[in-house]
């Protein structure tokens, strides 16, 4: 609190609360215990309030929930039992090891119970101020941030929906790239349950997107400019996959929006996954208005489908090349089969396989989300009907690509994706007539 509040002044500051006056003891020991806060002394030099469980039991903490259960307002009394013993209970060294736990605890004991709808709100304000206050510390433990951080997307009103002024806060802290990347994830996370939370009312959907989007958007801007080094690129990818995944809850893509999204796409060295959930935005976000070059995105998924199984192909045979001069027979020692690897009820190798059944099935996800995104299955949504009627060429290319997800998915073995990778690979142009003699002297 900014002002100290002395036990011979305590009862002037309270409020004529029904709550207060249930008992001279129960003021005077709320007076004093804010008083020696105000006066320097904190929980720390308190043993009641040296952990979590401890301040559940404390007397401080029954009259603050007994208070806001009994509709009382959130008053200078309990914003400084939030602010100076409850809240930072969550940076506490005893709290370390249970800090998931006590961050959802603290939501649940501290403001699950106020009946005020003005108090809740208030309250949580405190906490919000409090936590965005503790996730931007530098000198802080970086879990300790990023719990203060989740703690602000976990926030509720009464009626138990995801708190609306929180989002603000989140979107913000999710696009600045002050903050450690582990610490805008947590932003992003609450981010999404907010648009979450708002898809089914279209008002309330226009005005999460004038506070998301701008937020979204400078996040795939850095993205797509972003060298994305080794140490980063995990978190870089996650980041814009959940961006890319909430931008078709918050209504049709703006052109600008749509250009990041599009660059995503066309941009060989990012993620596939990423690539995937572009191509998968463009179509479930895209309207008339939002200027995509629907024939150059159509093309750009087919090259997107032939990469990524030739990336599965590629490491496969580099697997297979490095087994092969790794030793003299090229054959791994019994009981060293490897992923993926078919054996018999011997244990002997039947059929080698370098690419594991996962990365099979993450492959026929892949082509699977790349068809829906040219053409859905019932022909109703997708890039292709984007002005117009779907043309021959993208109905074909959106059959061929679920053809071999389905066929992926159900025999996920390295065969069924290098015949995948043969059929929609675009075949070669053919020879002209002064290039055959050459190459059959070759």
């Amino acid at each position: 609190m900014s002002s100290v509040i002395r036990f011979s002044n305590f009862t002037r500051l309270l409020p004529a609360r029904p709550f207060l006056c249930r008992g001279v003891t129960t003021v005077l020991t709320v007076g004093i215990m804010l008083s020696t806060v105000s006066n320097g002394f904190g929980q720390d030099d308190d043993a009641r309030f040296s952990g979590w469980a401890k301040l559940e039991s404390a007397t401080e903490s029954r009259t603050f929930k007994e208070a806001m259960r009994g509709g009382g307002a959130f008053d200078a009394i309990a914003r400084g039992f939030l602010d100076e013993i409850a809240l930072p209970q969550l940076a506490l060294e005893a709290n370390r090891t249970t800090i998931e736990r006590i961050r959802k605890r603290m939501r649940e004991y501290l403001l699950s119970d106020i009946t005020n709808e003005k108090a809740a709100d208030e309250a949580s304000k405190t906490v919000m101020a409090f936590m965005e206050s503790l996730a931007n510390k530098g000198d802080v433990d970086p879990v300790v941030r990023v719990n203060a951080m989740l703690l602000i997307g976990e926030l509720q009103s009464v009626d138990r929906r995801p708190w609306q002024p929180a989002a603000a806060v989140l979107a913000r802290e999710a696009a600045n790239t002050e903050l450690p990347k582990a610490v805008r994830i947590a932003a992003c996370v609450g981010l999404a349950r907010h648009v979450e939370a708002t898809k089914s009312g279209a008002e309330e959907q226009q005005q999460m997107a004038a506070v998301a989007v701008p937020a979204i958007v400078a996040i795939l801007e850095e993205y797509t400019k972003d060298p994305t080094p080794p140490a980063g690129a995990v978190e870089n990818d996650w980041m814009a996959s959940r961006c890319l995944t909430i931008l078709p809850q918050l209504g049709p893509l703006a052109p600008a929006t749509a250009t990041e999204v599009v660059r995503i796409l066309d941009d060989g060295n990012r993620s596939i996954n990423v690539r995937v959930r572009a191509a998968a935005a463009l179509a479930a976000a895209g309207g008339p208005d939002s200027k995509i070059d629907k024939a150059a995105a159509i093309t750009s998924i087919g090259a997107l489908a032939v990469s990524a199984l030739e990336r599965d192909a590629a490491a496969a045979d580099k697997l297979l090349l490095d087994r092969q001069y790794g030793g003299a027979s090229g054959q791994p020692p019994p009981g060293m089969m490897p992923p993926g690897m078919a054996v018999d009820p011997a244990g002997r190798p039947l059929v080698e396989q370098m690419i594991p059944r996962e990365a099979c099935r993450r492959a026929a996800w892949r082509l699977w989300m790349l068809a829906e995104a040219v053409l859905t299955d019932d022909s109703k949504r997708g890039l292709a009907l984007l002005g117009g009627e779907a043309s021959p060429a993208a109905i074909g290319l959106a059959q061929s690509l679920r053809r071999a997800a389905m066929e992926l998915d159900a025999t996920p073995e390295e065969t069924t994706l290098r015949q995948a990778l043969t059929d929609l690979k675009p075949a070669a142009p053919a020879a002209t007539a002064e290039e055959a003699p050459a190459a059959a002297a070759k």
